[in-house]
């Protein structure tokens, strides 16, 4: 039992990096950030049929600059067996929208991390508590990308077109694509939302079974958030529910 939740906490973490990366289609920026200071997103984390945890994301806007949050844990009877609570802070020029501090702080199990990093533009380095690396352009940290690519212009992008990406998260870039697989209608607790739907490049082996087994659900609106993120991993599946929101730009446009 406790194998199949370090397993699923793996997947779990996972899903936020992809989670971050769904809505990137073009180069081009809006005029218009898609999202503004008191801004929520709740979620609940099924592992198979069961409640295993819970994530929430807010925005901040404080001394001319964006400050995200992230925070993730463990309920029920995960909570029991292997205790998660994550937190993530990300603080952003809003001239640039480009990351200059990131916190990190990782409580999993007998597992725990901090992580602090500062982003050097002026000697383009990234310096974190263990190591200083080159940034290259358009950098992003793991919380940040989220939010950047919400700002992208999604119109351009074709059926099956798969997007490059890379972000910033232990001291390296990761490297994967995401793969845009149309339009769609998702029926969630709000009612049935219309939506576009894409399938992130993973690591299998280690959490993984498929190298394409994840489909996410973005609303296709304005406001562009996660709805659904579903995966198979090695060890059963993991599914992530939007279960409720607030202080969006604009109305989610339920049908």
């Amino acid at each position: 039992m406790l194998a199949s939740n370090k397993t699923s906490n793996k997947a779990m973490n996972k899903l936020f990096f992809l989670f971050t990366i769904i809505l990137n289609s073009t180069l081009i920026a809006q005029i218009s950030y898609p999202f503004q200071k008191g801004e929520q997103l709740e979620y609940k984390v099924h592992y198979g049929p069961v409640v295993a945890g819970k994530a929430k994301l807010k925005v901040n806007f404080k001394e001319g600059n964006y400050q995200f949050y992230a925070e993730g844990k463990s309920v029920g009877l995960f909570n029991l067996f292997f205790k998660v609570r994550d937190y993530y802070k990300s603080t952003l020029s809003k001239d640039c929208f480009c990351p200059l501090y990131f916190n990190r702080e990782v409580n999993e199990g007998n597992y725990n991390k901090e992580e602090n990093v500062f982003f050097n533009y002026s000697l383009q380095q990234a310096e974190s508590t263990r190591d200083t690396i080159a940034l290259p352009e358009n950098t992003q940290d793991i919380l940040s990308m989220f939010y950047y690519l919400r700002t992208l212009n999604q119109e351009e992008i074709n059926l099956g077109e798969a997007i490059d990406l890379e972000v910033y998260l232990d001291d390296t870039f990761i490297k994967s694509n995401l793969v845009y697989l149309g339009k769609d209608t998702l029926k969630t607790k709000f009612g049935t939302i219309p939506s576009t739907k894409w399938s992130p490049q993973l690591e299998t082996g280690r959490v993984f079974e498929e190298e394409y087994g994840m489909t996410i659900w973005i609303s296709d609106d304005l406001n562009k958030i996660p709805l659904r993120i579903e995966s198979k991993v090695l060890v059963g599946s993991i599914k992530m529910d939007l279960t409720n929101y607030k202080n969006l730009i604009k109305p989610l446009n339920i049908l």
